[in-house]
């Protein structure tokens, strides 16, 4: 006798899929050496994808620097300062997020959250897959509507990315918070209002801390002298306002706080072999240096 074959008459492929994603502002950012974004904390995930140069972090004691083809996810209320120390341009992609699924949210928080992921890792290795995503977006023509829904599959396939990846292992260098507090405020006291370049030991004296004591804890911190890290950040300021072009050598003199323009010129002559003028004619003004100001 045949045996009864059973028909069914609806077969699942899924029943109730409820996907709940808040994305925010996702840009890239492109700026100049000695770079510095004040402490912040938010409600969202912040992913940064590093594709020039290297972003150092400070989270609380913590130091944790993200160099090219790495990336992080900054987990919500967490705070963060962020510095371009390399001495080169800095360029990555930002990305706000949220999620609705507490299940993928805790294993973002727990396993993924607030480490460098390496350029080897599946974290990193999606970031980067995202921002060239996001790069080839810019250049598509489309609808409004059409480039959400792009825009969502793209941050969807992220998103499944990390619901498979293992927990990223990284070492990062702890410090006292006193410590990082104290580098944070004798970097920003070396200059009055951005341009006006102070002495090392005038900032020191109004911190109540000996000059040797704020050497060690600055070159500790920060990896570099003070008056290391204050030339690079005068010189890098110099050649992006050279390079825009917008204004004369004295305009630029003046607006750095130079006494004059050949004292300008002769320390520029210092910084890089080349005149302002001479170094100038060596460059062209690249389609966003407006971006490096910002």
């Amino acid at each position: 006798m045949a045996k009864e074959t059973k028909h069914v008459a609806q077969q699942y492929v899924f029943q109730t899929v409820e996907s709940n994603i808040y994305l925010y502002a996702g840009h890239f950012q492109r700026n100049f050496p000695s770079w510095h974004y004040p402490r912040e904390q938010h409600q969202l995930f912040e992913l940064i994808a590093v594709t020039q140069g290297s972003v150092t972090m400070f989270m609380g004691p913590r130091r944790l620097v993200i160099r090219a083809g790495e990336a992080i996810i900054i987990t919500p209320e967490t705070p963060h300062e962020s510095f371009n120390f390399s001495g080169d341009r800095l360029q990555f992609f930002c990305f706000h997020f949220n999620v609705g699924d507490l299940e993928l949210k805790t294993q973002i928080i727990k396993n993924l959250g607030n480490v460098v992921a390496p350029r080897t890792s599946a974290v990193s290795q999606a970031a980067h897959q995202l921002t060239r995503a996001m790069v080839s977006l810019e250049d598509e023509p489309g609808q409004s509507q059409t480039r959400k829904f792009q825009v969502e599959i793209i941050f969807l396939k992220f998103m499944m990315a990390l619901s498979q990846a293992q927990p990223v292992m990284t070492t990062v260098q702890e410090y006292s918070e006193r410590e990082v507090i104290l580098a944070q405020k004798l970097a920003s006291g070396l200059f009055d209002d951005e341009w006006a370049r102070r002495t090392f030991r005038t900032v020191c004296a109004n911190l109540n801390v000996s000059t040797t004591y704020g050497h060690r804890i600055f070159k500790r911190i920060y990896g570099v002298t003070p008056s290391e890290y204050a030339n690079e950040r005068q010189f890098s300021r110099a050649k992006v306002l050279l390079e825009i072009g917008e204004n004369s050598i004295e305009a630029i003199a003046m607006q750095m706080k130079f006494s004059s323009q050949a004292s300008f010129s002769k320390q520029f002559k210092k910084w890089s072999g080349l005149t302002p003028s001479a170094y100038r004619k060596t460059q062209r003004r690249e389609h966003h240096s407006a971006d490096y100001l910002g």
